[in-house]
């Protein structure tokens, strides 16, 4: 049986390097993919792509059932980096169509308990507007001309580790701000962490659900800490806490964590985009200063100056919470270790 996972895995690398190439010299991209003789996926996608189209719009790049493909692949490889995408991977989260009107009716009858002309109880899902709407978040990545355009497994190597660093902090950024500001129950964290993680379960916790963790980095530091049969979870990537799945994310504020409801959670992520600039000038700050509602002068660097490209890969994707309910956010976290007697 073919592994289309593996078949798929370096197409995003490969064409990367393809439009740097092409930037650089002009060259069709259908000779490039010939001359460099990319993976079957990459050329045939580089070779589909017309004047009508662009690889760096991830909407007309889903058109093309490689891309698609390709997307996947990536997005399947960015492992524990992504809270958001972790916990749609494993089927925590309510996997639904972007731009689709999206709802849930459930019903449960028991035959001996409701009698014969007497009403049914029926719970109902919403979502605000009625639809999954889509949104998209944008990873920049500058590297050195050399590092992209090399062919060494190392290079390659180096080169998929920068970019899923990157898409699955811009996802996180984006996915969980967005469920966060939907969510009704907000608590300010004590000094006594079994009564805050009792108050998060009893707001989330109907019996019916699929309940998972995401926290910050320096909360995860902590559960990892708390040395008293809670702290089994892992300061990075996904484990578990209290036998639930439990991810960590760069993605959220410093001393957050997050309880949410997957089966009330609706999300998916699309096909990426990919877009590469040698002639930019950015500012190389992780605060940048330089946005359109408070623009600040400050210094840049010219990416053909210091022989660098920045490859831009943009990537569609909706989140909603069903429910105000669905999640519950605890902020101000400073627990202290417990140290076991």
């Amino acid at each position: 049986m073919q592994n289309h996972q593996a078949e798929f895995a370096g197409t995003i690398q490969s064409l990367i390097r393809a439009l740097v190439i092409a930037a650089k010299t002009g060259e069709p991209f259908n000779e490039i993919a010939d001359r460099l003789r990319l993976p079957a996926p990459a050329a045939r996608i580089l070779k589909s792509a017309v004047g009508a189209g662009t690889l760096s719009d991830p909407a007309w790049a889903s058109g093309l059932a490689d891309m698609q493909a390709a997307s996947s692949a990536f997005l399947q490889g960015l492992g524990g980096r992504s809270a958001f995408a972790s916990l749609l991977d494993v089927g925590v989260l309510t996997r639904a169509p972007l731009r689709s009107r999206v709802g849930a009716v459930t019903e449960g009858v028991v035959a001996d308990v409701t009698g014969e002309g007497k009403s049914r109880p029926v719970s109902r899902m919403t979502l605000s507007g009625d639809a999954l709407l889509p949104q998209q978040a944008d990873a920049i990545v500058v590297l050195s001309r050399e590092v992209i355009e090399n062919a060494s497994a190392a290079a390659q190597a180096f080169l998929s580790r920068q970019l899923r660093r990157a898409v699955a902090k811009a996802l996180d950024v984006g996915a969980l701000s967005t469920l966060i500001t939907s969510a009704t129950p907000s608590f300010a964290a004590t000094d006594n962490h079994a009564a805050d993680l009792k108050q998060m379960l009893d707001s989330v916790n109907t019996g019916e659900g699929r309940l998972a963790w995401i926290a910050a980095p320096d909360v995860a530091n902590s559960i990892a800490l708390l040395n008293d049969g809670r702290g089994t979870a892992s300061p990075e990537g996904v484990s578990e806490f209290l036998g639930l799945p439990h991810a960590v994310s760069a993605g959220l504020a410093a001393g957050t964590l997050v309880l949410l409801d997957g089966d009330r959670v609706l999300a998916d992520v699309e096909s990426l985009g990919v877009d590469v600039a040698r002639h930019a000038a950015l500012q190389m700050n992780d605060e940048p200063t330089m946005d359109a509602s408070t623009p600040t002068a400050t210094p840049v660097v010219s990416l053909w100056q210091v022989n660098a490209v920045a490859v831009k890969i943009s990537a569609l994707f909706g989140a909603v919470a069903g429910t105000p309910d669905a999640l519950a956010v605890l902020t101000g976290i400073e627990w202290p270790p417990v140290v076991s007697g």
